[in-house]
């Protein structure tokens, strides 16, 4: 495998800097952003390589448990962030952690001890990469997922309550809404699938055939961790709405949109 330079990606850093200087000379108000989330990916992704290194060779399955359960704090903070409006009192980041808990998390475990089957099975070299790539699709979908459905309810408060006096329940008051959501958030994913191999290559795959893996296997791979993301992708939405439908009315079947606040 051929090793990158510290230098080599300075230069393509340099070509983010001007990148940014262009779009803001053509009106891009948010450049100073790009410039920080730049930052921060590459001091985030410097900092992992040197904790994996440690963890990988450590083998324990405290390290690994700890190395998931924050990316999954840190996949719930970041859906709670992409929000137009939030739920009071960290509401929006406990719907994102227990969409991604029960599907990214729980879809991982059983890959892991029922189709891969490292040995042992919670090896950090297969447990870490597959959760955050499963993660990091399904933070995604379901931060779009959640901002859809809360600006909807807020910009058709009206015609929610209409529904409610004609005697419909709050699940059927929001059907429509849901349906909006939904596809909101599965576009992405349905073009990701379409466009798999023929458009573009996903970067697991090409990771993996970079470092010299049998094409084919990097194909295997890489079909696997795609059918893991729909399944944890549609799941997590499907449970993320329906935890966000309940905290948007109270006991008597109310719309209560004095729980959101805008972020």
């Amino acid at each position: 495998m051929i090793t990158l330079g510290y230098m080599d990606l300075a230069s393509l850093a340099g070509m983010v800097f001007l990148l940014g200087i262009l779009l803001m000379l053509n009106g891009f108000k948010e450049t100073r952003q790009l410039w920080i989330a730049s930052v921060r990916m590459v001091v985030q992704l410097l900092l992992m390589g040197v904790w994996l290194s440690w963890v990988f060779n450590s083998d324990s399955l405290w390290l690994v448990g700890l190395v998931g359960g924050i990316m999954l704090a840190f996949a719930g903070y970041e859906i709670l962030k992409r929000q137009t409006y939030r739920f009071q009192k960290a509401g929006s980041f406990v719907v994102g952690l227990m969409s991604l808990s029960m599907t990214a998390l729980v879809l991982t475990i059983f890959t892991l001890t029922l189709v891969v089957q490292p040995q042992p099975w919670y090896e950090a070299q297969y447990a870490i990469p597959l959760l955050g790539m499963i993660l990091g699709n399904s933070m995604t979908a379901i931060g779009l997922g959640l901002d859809a459905l809360t600006k909807s309810a807020v910009k058709q408060k009206n015609q929610i309550e209409a529904q409610l006096a004609l005697g419909k329940t709050a699940k059927e008051s929001m059907l429509f809404l849901k349906r909006q959501s939904l596809h909101t958030a599965m576009i992405p994913v349905i073009n990701m699938l379409a466009a798999a191999g023929i458009v573009s290559l996903p970067g697991m795959m090409t990771g993996q055939i970079l470092a010299g893996i049998d094409p084919i296997e990097a194909v295997k791979y890489q079909i696997m961790i795609m059918l893991l993301i729909t399944v944890s992708t549609a799941s997590g939405v499907l449970i993320a709405l329906r935890l966000a439908q309940k905290r948007l009315f109270d006991q008597r079947m109310r719309l209560t949109l004095d729980h959101l606040i805008r972020n």
